[in-house]
């Protein structure tokens, strides 16, 4: 991923509203949630069940699964994901548990969640600009070609 395409992830962090589970390390393990917007439950839809303050830490995907349609996302869509996942309130200083991503999409609202082992500990809201990332990076579109650090 170059760093063009990071700026503008970064960039449309302002504009990521919603709300997320976080399952981030603190003194105590317990699952946060994301305050930095107001609480649109409705908005959430079916996926408000595993995003509000009462929702348990970790879910299978499996129960996601039941009620949406769940699409498995490329190596550096979820490479993406994790980027895109510590930046969001409660800011992270850890990379989120995890070994893949995926989109569970239901009424057309969407949900991106890291998956490990079959449970999802680390999820949130999407809204369309999002995933219209999430499409440009599973094609490998790029504005310009950076210098590795």
């Amino acid at each position: 991923m170059n760093n063009a395409f990071l700026a503008l992830a970064a960039a449309g962090l302002a504009g990521l509203s919603g709300f997320g589970i976080s399952s981030q390390t603190t003194p105590v393990q317990t699952a946060q949630l994301v305050t930095a917007a107001p609480d649109d439950s409705q908005e959430a839809g079916v996926f408000s069940q595993w995003l509000n303050a009462d929702a348990p830490q970790c879910v299978a995907v499996s129960k996601i699964s039941s009620v949406s349609h769940v699409t498995r996302l490329t190596p550096q869509q979820f490479q993406f994901v994790r980027a895109l996942y510590i930046a969001i309130p409660p800011i992270s200083r850890q990379l989120p548990p995890g070994d893949r991503a995926v989109v569970a999409s239901a009424d057309g609202r969407s949900m991106i969640a890291l998956v490990s082992g079959g449970e999802t500990c680390a999820r949130f809201l999407a809204p369309d600009f999002v995933l219209s990332m999430l499409t440009q990076v599973g094609k490998g579109e790029n504005e310009a070609v950076g210098d590795p650090i």
